[in-house]
């Protein structure tokens, strides 16, 4: 395959960001009892990814970002969740909002965040647990919302979140997505868990607050692709879609952690035996075979199906067509089933490890709470996932909102 000069540069760059995602791993993993204990990303930590520029991978070039693709998205990702489930998910989230709000939102809105040239990171929720919102010239005035699970946001500069889009009566006509600075943002300190403790995930409040209407849009149009980025539409990057991009965002740290587990069950591999049996060493056991290569090919075969999905989404916005819906349900398929797989890996991989994985200092004890506290989350659920992909088998449409 013949490339262009632009096209060298670019695939370098991409090269050179997985390179420095996997720089993180030993760090992380050496500091994750304390990103539990702080219940944050060390903030070194994410100073040092800031200024690796991994933070920037998808931010328009014209906004100082790298402007990469989600294949290179995915490739650090994944490296930063197997050095820390926590540093891993506020990775991620991070950097697909960046995606998120280049897409959905207008270059008045772009130039409002990023003009002043200053640190930016996102965090955000889409569905608020109680709102009071009015319209009124110009906008929206919310009297009061609140919102749960809002990952990263000690880190956050700049917020986005789910919002009634009511008219003047106060009806709703509309499920918005809006965006305003994090110093407006109330951060309360609700993170006790059983996993995932280091992603500060409180819930956030917003009080007495105007939203302009060029920073509120309809997502019910986005997810379409009727994004507000007029000035971006020439860049393939920004016709991805959207919720399925998203849904790679929370579901990939899966397979990072399930490379996490089979990187500490194999450095633990040649100085264990097999308890209340004659093996001295678990490696020459059997068992210890079957259950090593099924946990590692469900692994291979999870990441076979992350990777199907960023490239499926890279060739469709390449193609300067928007993904259809039946493309967006069967790669959220994919990303079921590759949750499912991850799950099974590591669940053999801790019955292999013995007793000793239940200590707190134990690393797998860590990967298994972080990621089953991911699992469950209501967007990436894979029996939902594979319900819904079952559903378009089947012929019917559908029973998902965002897709």
């Amino acid at each position: 395959m013949k490339h262009n000069l632009s096209d060298v540069v670019v695939l370098q760059t991409n090269e050179e960001l997985v390179e420095k995602a996997k720089s993180f791993v030993p760090k992380l993993r050496a500091r994750g009892g304390e990103t539990e204990e702080l219940r944050r990303v060390p903030e070194d930590i994410i100073q040092e990814m800031k200024d690796e520029g991994l933070f920037k991978i998808l931010r328009p070039k014209r906004y100082g970002g790298h402007q990469s693709n989600i294949r290179t998205y995915l490739d650090c990702l994944v490296e930063i969740s197997r050095g820390c489930g926590s540093t891993g998910w506020v990775y991620s989230l991070c950097n697909i909002r960046e995606l998120m709000i280049a897409e959905s939102f207008s270059e008045k809105t772009h130039e409002e965040i990023y003009g002043p040239k200053t640190d930016v990171v996102f965090a955000g929720v889409f569905e608020p647990r109680e709102i009071r919102v009015r319209r009124v010239e110009g906008g929206y005035h919310i009297d009061e919302g609140r919102w749960m699970f809002c990952s990263g946001s000690v880190h956050a500069t700049w917020g986005y979140f789910g919002m009634p889009l009511v008219d003047e009566t106060g009806a709703v006509i509309d499920h918005g997505l809006i965006t305003l600075p994090f110093k407006d943002i109330e951060i309360g300190d609700d993170w006790h868990t059983l996993g995932m403790r280091g992603t500060s995930s409180h819930g956030v409040i917003i009080r007495d607050t105007f939203v302009p209407d060029h920073r509120a849009v309809s997502l019910s149009e986005t997810k379409n692709g009727n994004f507000q980025s007029a000035h971006l539409r020439d860049d393939a990057l920004y016709n991805t879609a959207l919720f399925p991009a998203l849904n790679l965002s929370l579901s990939a740290p899966a397979l990072g952690l399930a490379r996490a587990a089979l990187d500490i069950f194999m450095e633990r591999l040649p100085n264990r035996r097999i308890s209340y049996t004659f093996y001295e060493k678990q490696s020459e056991a059997p068992v210890t075979h079957l259950q090593l290569s099924e946990a590692s090919l469900k692994i291979d075969s999870a990441a076979m199906h992350f990777y199907r999905v960023a490239d499926t989404l890279d060739a469709v916005a390449e193609s300067g067509e928007y993904m259809d819906v039946e493309t967006r349900v069967k790669v959220n398929g994919d990303m079921g089933i590759a949750v499912e797989y991850c799950k099974e890996a590591i669940n053999i991989l801790i019955g292999a490890s013995g007793g000793s994985y239940i200590y707190d200092g134990n690393p797998l004890q860590r990967v298994f709470r972080d990621f089953w506290s991911m699992y469950v989350h209501g967007a990436i659920l894979p029996s939902s996932q594979l319900e819904t992909y079952g559903r378009i088998l089947s012929g019917l449409e559908p029973n998902k909102d965002f897709i």
